[in-house]
C-alpha cells in the first residue's frame, strides 16, 4: 500500500468490534479515494490478519475468499462476530433498566438507555420509549413526581426538567455545605476568644471565668 495515507492494523476481536473495524476501513478508503470494490476486497484480505483470513477460508470452504465481493466478505464476518440479537431480549433489557447508583445524572442514564435501545427496533417510537423509561427508571422520587405531573411530556422536555432539578439540588447542597462551614468557623472563633480571655480576671468583680464586658455587675456602682 505504497503512497497511501495511513495504515490499517489487523483485526483484533479483543480490542474492537467488527463494526468498528469496518468503520476504520471505510475511513481509510475515503482518505485514499479507493472506490474500486475489487481493490477494497484486496486491501481487506491483506490487512485483516492471518487469524481472520483463516476464519474466512473456513466459513467459505471450498469457495475461496477472493471470489467473493468486498460487501459479501464484510457481511459474512459481521454475522459471525456480531450475530443479530433477539429483539424481545433487547427490549426486555431496555424496559427493565433503572438508573444505577453510579449513574448520578439524567444524561448518563439517557446514554445507557440509548445504547440499550440500539437493537430494539423501536423505529419512530424510539423517543416515546426513551421518555417512558427515563420517567419510570430515574430512581429519584422528587424528579419522578415532577415529571409525572406534566400533562404533555416529550422526551426532550423530560430530560431538560430532570437536568434542571439535578442542578438545583446540587446548588442547594453546596449552599448548605457553605453555611455549615461558616457556622463551624464562627463557633471556633468564639471558643478561641473565650480561651484567650481565660486566666485574666474581670476588673469589675475579679472572676476568672469571663471578661469585663460579660460581667453581671456591669451596671452596678462600686461602693468601696
Amino acid at each position: 500500500m505504497a503512497n497511501m495515507v495511513g495504515t490499517v492494523a489487523p483485526f483484533d476481536i479483543q480490542l474492537q468490534s467488527w463494526e468498528e473495524y469496518c468503520e476504520i476501513l471505510q475511513h481509510f478508503f475515503e482518505t485514499n479515494e479507493i472506490t474500486d470494490a475489487a481493490k477494497q476486497r484486496a486491501i481487506l484480505l491483506s490487512t485483516v490478519g492471518n487469524q481472520t483470513c483463516s476464519l474466512l477460508r473456513n466459513l467459505l470452504s471450498p469457495v475461496k475468499p477472493g471470489t467473493k465481493t468486498f460487501g459479501e466478505l464484510v457481511d459474512l464476518l459481521k454475522e459471525h462476530f456480531n450475530p443479530k440479537p433477539s429483539e424481545i431480549v433487547q427490549r426486555f433489557k431496555f424496559n427493565s433498566r433503572s438508573r444505577d447508583e453510579g449513574e448520578n445524572s439524567a444524561i448518563t442514564f439517557y446514554s445507557v438507555l440509548r445504547k440499550l435501545a440500539h437493537d430494539c427496533n423501536y423505529g419512530e417510537k424510539l423517543t416515546e420509549m426513551l421518555r417512558d423509561r427515563l420517567v419510570c427508571g430515574i430512581n429519584d422520587d422528587r424528579i419522578q413526581r415532577r415529571l409525572l405531573a406534566e400533562s404533555e411530556l416529550t422526551f426532550e422536555k423530560a430530560l431538560k426538567i430532570a437536568q434542571a432539578l439535578e442542578t438545583a439540588n446540587k446548588d442547594v447542597k453546596d449552599l448548605q455545605a457553605q453555611r455549615s462551614e461558616t457556622s463551624i468557623s464562627m463557633r471556633l472563633h468564639k471558643m478561641s476568644v473565650k480561651q484567650d480571655g481565660q486566666g485574666r480576671a474581670c476588673y469589675r468583680c475579679g472572676n476568672l471565668q469571663h471578661l469585663a464586658n460579660e460581667c453581671g455587675f456591669i451596671s452596678e456602682k462600686c461602693h468601696k
